[in-house]
């Protein structure tokens, strides 16, 4: 999901790996849902990186002198354009072809509620909206919302601000209310992940920072991923907020200390990860499209992938990755720049 003191880029090079990391477990995760012979099933964890990177980029675009006015219309036209555009797909979609969709259906209700960010019970029971991966979607504009209003009050003391609002809900509204609704949206610990984001830019930005060598921080890195992957294989019961928001700090940190090092300049491999982060915004969206298409129409239908061995696997995430950077250039990076500019010069 896309989420800048010389003047910090939201768009460093080693944000656009993350953004990649973190788009390619979530695809590998839904892919493996369905049991495959001789693949570990892990990587929702991809959604804890996206936040805490949330949390971040948030902290570097404030530390930027962004205005509550651009900081809306930033993220508005981040957000809102491609997701109206899918979740509008799957409405049509639902009612054109229901027998496409395990508990989706054309409910003109749930459609509003999804396009407006409003948390919703769907038809299985899931706090999920019509657009499944939009869930996360939901706690993003929550949390850019308390956001936005700690930077109108006191743009000084917009951590302490941000922290309140996030407690305050989840206590009030997650724990204390009789609401089940409230109580599963808003007591859950994933929430207080963008802080962990935003702790971590402070972190980055601190002056004193030691010197590491890059194999080091490439080390911290890789085994900050692991454990992730190796506490969700194993199905250890550690709060997620431990389990993958910590470690997804240290990976997030260690990495983007390598952003002006030779490793990050100069690798192919970090390169083609940019190129992949650039559109994970898109392929995160959209994957679900190409996972469930092959699994339902190429497989089940015309047998064309196997979609349930390694090769299927790789196949499905080459082309979940492929079609999420084609929405990327047609649909998303246009339509958020339109927008953006439309917004600004009536707005600013």
């Amino acid at each position: 999901m896309r989420h800048g003191n010389s003047k910090l880029n939201g768009n460093l090079k080693t944000l656009q790996i993350l953004r990649a990391v973190a788009a390619t477990s979530v695809v590998y995760y839904h892919i493996g849902v369905v049991p495959v012979d001789a693949i570990p099933v892990f990587g929702s964890f991809g959604v804890d990186i996206f936040f805490v990177l949330s949390g971040f980029v948030m902290a570097l675009v404030i530390s930027n002198g962004q205005t509550p006015t651009s900081f809306a219309i930033n993220r508005v036209t981040r957000i809102i354009p491609l997701y109206w555009i899918l979740t509008t797909s799957v409405l049509i979609l639902a009612a054109l072809k229901p027998d496409l969709f395990n508990s989706t259906t054309a409910n003109l209700t749930n459609y509003l509620k999804s396009i407006l960010f409003i948390p919703y019970f769907k038809e299985n029971g899931v706090l999920h909206p019509m657009l499944s991966v939009g869930w996360t979607l939901n706690y993003e504009m929550f949390f850019y919302f308390c956001m936005w209003i700690s930077i109108i009050f006191a743009r000084k003391i917009y951590i302490l601000i941000t922290f309140t609002l996030l407690a305050a809900s989840f206590l009030l509204l997650g724990n204390l209310a009789t609401n089940s609704l409230l109580q599963d949206f808003f007591g859950n610990t994933i929430v207080f992940e963008f802080l962990l984001g935003i702790i971590a830019f402070k972190i980055y930005q601190t002056k004193s920072k030691p010197k590491v060598n890059s194999y080091i921080l490439i080390s911290i890195a890789v085994l900050s991923f692991s454990f992730m992957a190796y506490s969700e294989t194993n199905g250890y019961d550690i709060a997620r907020f431990i389990a993958y928001g910590i470690p997804s700090v240290t990976l997030l940190l260690s990495v983007v200390a390598l952003e002006k090092t030779n490793f990050i300049k100069n690798n192919s491999l970090a390169n083609l990860l940019a190129f992949i982060g650039d559109a994970s915004y898109a392929t995160y969206l959209s994957h679900f499209y190409v996972v469930e298409g092959i699994r339902k129409i190429g497989f089940q239908k015309f047998n064309i992938i196997n979609p349930y061995t390694p090769l299927g696997v790789l196949v499905i995430l080459f082309l979940s990755l492929l079609a999420g950077h084609i929405l990327y250039v047609i649909l998303d990076k246009p339509l958020s720049k339109y927008f953006k500019q439309k917004l600004q010069s009536k707005l600013t």
